[in-house]
């Protein structure tokens, strides 16, 4: 019998599971099979994609800038992220109810601050892309002591959310508010971090619009005093490309093509039209909103709403952003592409050496050797070896 004001702290996870009406599979079931075969594939590629960024960030110079330090945030938090999506994987379905209360939180906890490290993450660099835009340069010249505090408090803020359920914003003590999504945490914690989330990109979208007209509004304006220095056509093209790629929209012409509006060619040369609406969505729009919106409804108390049937589903697509963020944030950069061959190119080539040096040396046969050197096309024998 559940009295109301008691705590549960010595219960297991399927009393709290059968509390909120979430099933606690006892064996693996077909979904369960498809839900972690497609969570360790996405988890293993937001790892590796995540790591190239970081590496080609460590090992390039030229990378050593305000910007790059966000990027290498970003990439850090979605390798976080690829973490903490494995670990959940490998402690899912029937593994779940052998988990402790601890553990439990454990799990939870990565998701929780690893997810919000990203998302505040990509609200910082909405930020200082606005400030680049509006200075007229490529990067921004933050001081770099100024980006590691913006860092941290990107850090300290995802782990105070991360780690808020465990100590107070549960349900252990309070049976009525828990979720049905996550049967141990409270249902207003999911509220409340389904609306900072929604909040952030609503901020995303303000930002970006915001640069997207104003680059837009300056250069129809410069088109009609100046002709385009080919180093600033180059900077205006490279930030217009990224509002717009966030913004879901495109480019109409081709690479080597003068946008209209940007002055950069002959009013003959010009196109009525460069940008127009992309049908598809923006990647965090597709990735974040849908689970977003489930946790806002588990967390209003929405009982008609069957959120428990889509849940891994939206949680696997949001984790699926954490490697669409390597793509639209760090391989667009044509260095940093070059980058990724070069460090690539030399796994590749240690790779073949060590297998070079491996079978190439000789083939001891009693008492002679074969020395595998060519020459015209023949293998040399030297028997005194």
């Amino acid at each position: 019998m559940v009295t109301m004001g008691q705590c549960y702290y010595n219960e297991t996870i399927g009393f709290f599971y059968n509390n909120s009406g979430k099933e606690l599979s006892s064996h693996w079931r077909p979904k369960d099979v498809v839900v972690v075969a497609l969570g360790l594939t996405v988890s293993v590629l937001v790892l590796l994609t995540n790591l190239l960024v970081i590496a080609a960030i460590a090992s390039n110079r030229r990378f050593h800038q305000p910007i790059y330090y966000l990027l290498g945030n970003l990439a850090a938090a979605d390798l976080f992220a690829g973490v903490a999506y494995l670990f959940l994987m490998f402690h899912t379905g029937p593994r779940t109810a052998r988990l402790s209360l601890e553990g439990w939180f454990v799990r939870q906890g990565l998701l929780d601050t690893s997810l919000t490290a990203s998302v505040a993450t990509l609200l910082a660099i909405a930020v200082e892309r606005h400030r680049s835009v509006m200075a007229v340069q490529l990067h921004s010249r933050l001081p770099r002591g100024r980006v590691v505090m913006l860092i941290v408090g990107v850090w300290v803020a995802a782990l105070g959310l991360g780690l808020l359920p465990a100590h107070s914003w549960h349900c252990l003590c309070a049976l009525d508010r828990c979720s049905r999504m996550a049967p141990l945490l409270s249902r207003s914690y999911l509220a409340v971090w389904a609306l900072s989330s929604l909040l952030v990109f609503l901020l995303m979208v303000a930002v970006y619009t915001r640069i997207f007209f104003y680059v837009r509004r300056r250069v129809q304006r410069m088109a009609e005093h100046v002709s385009c220095h080919p180093r600033y056509r180059e900077t205006t093209l490279s930030l217009v490309k990224t509002v717009v790629i966030i913004l879901e929209f495109q480019a109409e012409g081709t690479e080597g093509e003068s946008p209209a509006g940007l002055g950069c060619a002959s009013k003959e040369e010009r196109r009525p039209v460069w940008l127009e609406r992309s049908r598809r969505k923006g990647a965090f729009v597709v990735c974040w909103t849908p689970g977003q919106v489930v946790l806002l409804l588990d967390g209003l108390g929405c009982k008609s709403c069957n959120v428990l049937a889509v849940e891994k589903y939206f949680l696997l697509l949001a984790e699926a952003n954490s490697l669409v963020n390597a793509v639209v944030y760090s391989c667009r950069d044509a260095e940093m592409r070059r980058t990724f061959r070069r460090l690539l190119c030399c796994l590749c080539l240690r790779r073949s050496t060590h297998e070079s040096a491996r079978y190439a040396p000789s083939t001891r046969t009693g008492a002679s050797t074969r020395i595998m050197l060519p020459e015209n096309g023949h293998s040399l024998m030297d028997s005194t070896l």
